[in-house]
């Protein structure tokens, strides 16, 4: 398996600590010259650990002492050559635990729907609830029902909207939303990426990558809008 990352792995692995982390601002670094990912034969890019690193670094500058880029630029290249630099010194003295590893349990593997729900809070009769509505996957352990591991943001996300009275009965609709979505576009990109090499699936999934950015930005903004208009006589 590949040590390195591609830029939508490296989004859905900070974007739980960096939540306004996109596809779109990752290039931004690089064109400003902050970061250097590798790149494949075919030139799509591949992030190390130490790639990633160094983005939570320059995001910690961003959030923690508001630093525009062009000083953070700066002042990484000042800690890089030997000196003393308060800001990184601070943030490097007091560092957060180390960048999981890809084999991070959260990220990739399978839970238990015990750990599920130490992760999460949600109660395991609900997370059932949600694999009965297809709305999280179910996996079978050697101690019985699981649950993906990048199931979790959306069990998270789903108790959440409990708080408004939202069951997962109600959320059956994202299920045939996001299937009719798919056989969408898996007609644009089939024709394109159907000869299965290693440089098509790399493509392939750098345009999914693509696609998650964009659409999660449309449904979004469609979403709001929609509320606006059926609660207008409210707001």
């Amino acid at each position: 398996m590949s040590s390195y990352l591609t830029i939508g792995e490296v989004v859905q692995r900070l974007k739980r600590e960096f939540a306004d982390l996109s596809v779109s601002k990752l290039r931004y670094f690089e064109d400003e010259g902050l970061i250097e990912p590798g790149r494949t034969e075919s030139g799509y890019r591949q992030f190390s650990i130490s790639d990633v690193e160094r983005i939570t670094l320059i995001l910690h500058l961003q959030e923690q002492y508001f630093l525009p880029l062009s000083v953070i630029k700066k002042k990484l290249w000042e800690h890089e050559q030997g000196a003393h630099v308060s800001e990184i010194d601070a943030l490097l003295g007091d560092a957060p635990a180390p960048v999981a590893e890809k084999s991070d349990p959260v990220v990739s593997a399978s839970l238990s729907l015990a750990e599920a729900s130490h992760l999460t809070h949600a109660p395991e009769s609900f997370i059932r609830e949600l694999q009965d509505f297809g709305i999280v996957s179910t996996q079978q352990l050697p101690s019985g029902r699981g649950v993906q591991g990048s199931d979790i943001e959306c069990i998270r996300a789903a108790w959440g909207l409990r708080s408004v009275g939202v069951e997962p009965r109600h959320l059956r609709m994202y299920v045939t939303f996001a299937d009719r979505e798919a056989l969408v576009f898996e007609q644009f990109l089939r024709p394109t990426y159907r000869h299965r090499t290693p440089e098509s699936r790399a493509q392939l999934k750098e345009r999914l990558d693509e696609i998650d950015e964009h659409t999660r930005l449309l449904k979004t903004q469609l979403l709001h809008r929609a509320l606006q208009d059926k609660l207008s006589d409210l707001l």
